[in-house]
């Protein structure tokens, strides 16, 4: 889910300045995921598992051990035409280190499943 008003108001707050600074840094982004329901997360679990795809997670929906379904996390992706997930340049690498400069955490600093478009 898109709506990153069913996120904490501190994220919420944190992702426009995040938007923000990445525009200004001529880094766009745009927000894909946000609050997930368990419903959501169990999908996204399942996936690289019982459905097709690589595995993306290791947090099923049911054990809410996802930070979305507590609304404090963000998936963010680039918004330049250049490909939404296109590392090139160190994209995300410097998307990141602005969220941290804001406060935030970056999923690109994790051990298991680096998560680079991921924030909180």
């Amino acid at each position: 889910m898109r709506d990153i008003t069913l996120c904490h108001p501190r994220l919420q707050k944190l992702i426009a300045q995040l938007t923000s600074e990445c525009a200004n840094a001529g880094l766009p982004i745009k927000i894909g995921e946000s609050f997930r329901s368990v419903t959501e997360q169990d999908a996204l679990y399942a996936q690289g598992r019982t459905q097709p795809g690589s595995i993306v997670t290791n947090a099923r929906g049911s054990s809410y051990s996802s930070q979305h379904q507590w609304g404090i996390a963000a998936d963010f992706y680039r918004a330049d035409g250049k490909g939404a997930y296109n590392e090139s340049g160190d994209y995300f690498k410097k998307v990141g280190e602005l969220a941290k400069k804001l406060g935030l955490g970056w999923g690109g600093d994790w051990k298991s499943i680096v998560d680079k478009p991921h924030v909180y």
